[in-house]
């Protein structure tokens, strides 16, 4: 079953209150696992109700948000706990030593059922994430070969992707830099080509995404790429083909495969 803590604090129920409704559910509907995910600022105390394995997915970079260090300081409250990124590993080491073993990195980004549409690309690059003053910087390099629009969600978000042959990707701040942002599977998905700023090399290889995303390390370096790609319609039309082939192993079905693995494996 699925509890939505985050609906009950929407109506101003206390932390006891949403203990004490998770208490019943584990005295009449014992479960055989409990995964955890996000629970900023939730008390320790609301996953100890459970007598059974408990899995925690902190799905926000440590080194940014600590809302969760009362979960993670206590030694045996899960059997495992999925990070967020491999700098979220650096930050247990040092903090949650206890943790080094029965942790490890589980990408918060799957790639999404969408159609890339088809090969009518009016426009050459897009930026359509919101816009932070490092991202600005990056931007002002790149303003007359990139079409950067804000403030579009749904259906027409994805439609200014479909229409662009690439999607450009520029972390927000230099806390983020570790972080692999769900636009670029979006992105993916609506058949762009990816021009990143560098992302870990891990994450990258993880997902099996090494020929399919190019990666800069300044905004000199993404003026050139895109002056480089302007001019070689063949090079996007193949980065946009192992884009396709790297999605397929990154779809939240795969994710959910891997945690039902460990399900299996803590439940022994």
């Amino acid at each position: 079953m699925r509890f939505d803590y985050r609906a009950r604090k929407k109506l101003f129920k206390p932390w006891w209150l949403i203990r004490r409704e998770l208490a019943l559910i584990a005295k009449t509907n014992p479960p055989d696992v409990v995964l955890f995910q996000r629970c900023e600022n939730m008390p320790a105390s609301i996953a100890s109700v459970f007598d059974c394995p408990k899995v925690f997915w902190s799905t926000e970079p440590l080194i940014r948000r600590r809302d969760v260090d009362q979960f993670l300081e206590v030694k045996g409250l899960f059997d495992w706990v999925y990070l967020h990124t491999y700098t979220c590993v650096d930050v247990c080491r040092d903090v949650f030593q206890h943790l080094n073993n029965t942790s490890s990195v589980m990408h918060n980004a799957g790639a999404i059922e969408n159609t890339p549409g088809d090969a009518v690309r009016p426009r050459f690059a897009i930026f359509n994430r919101n816009v932070s003053p490092r991202r600005g910087v990056w931007l002002a390099a790149v303003e007359d070969l990139v079409d950067v629009i804000g403030g579009r969600y749904g259906e027409p978000y994805f439609r200014d992707l479909r229409e662009s042959h690439i999607a450009v990707n520029i972390h927000f701040a230099e806390e983020s830099v570790d972080d692999f942002e769900t636009g670029i599977f979006e992105a993916m998905a609506s058949g762009c080509c990816v021009v990143s700023e560098t992302l870990n090399d891990k994450t990258v290889a993880d997902m099996g995404m090494v020929d399919a995303i190019v990666q800069v390390a300044s905004p000199e370096e993404l003026r050139v790429a895109l002056l480089d790609l302007q001019s070689n319609p063949e090079k996007i039309t193949q980065l946009q083909a192992n884009a396709q082939s790297a999605m397929s192993s990154n779809r939240w079905d795969a994710r959910a495969e891997q945690m039902l693995a460990k399900f299996a494996e803590i439940s022994r």
